[in-house]
C-alpha cells in the first residue's frame, strides 16, 4: 500500500451522518476507513460504467476490444496501489 496522506474534505451532514452511523453499527472501524472504502468503490462503479458504454453499439469485436482496453486499464490502476 502506498503512503496515505493527510487531506481535509468538506461533506454534507447527511453524509457525515450516514457515515457515523455505518461506524457505530461497526461496518467500518472509523470514518476515515469508510471514506476510504467508498473512494474504492467509486472506481469499481466508474470501471462498470465505462464497460457497459464500452458494449454499447452493434460491431461486438469492437465493443468487445473495448472491452478489454477499458478492463486492463481499470485494473492495471487497482493492482499498482494507486487506491
Amino acid at each position: 500500500m502506498s503512503a496515505m496522506e493527510k487531506v481535509q474534505i468538506r461533506l454534507p451532514s447527511e453524509d457525515l451522518e450516514r457515515i457515523e452511523r455505518e461506524v457505530e453499527t461497526g461496518k467500518y472501524p472509523n470514518r476515515s476507513e469508510a471514506i476510504r472504502d467508498k473512494v474504492r468503490k467509486s472506481y469499481f462503479l466508474e470501471a462498470i460504467v465505462e464497460m457497459r458504454e464500452a458494449t454499447d453499439g452493434t460491431d461486438r469485436d469492437a465493443a468487445l476490444e473495448r472491452l478489454e482496453g477499458t478492463r486492463e486499464a481499470y485494473f492495471e490502476g487497482f493492482t499498482s496501489g494507486s487506491d
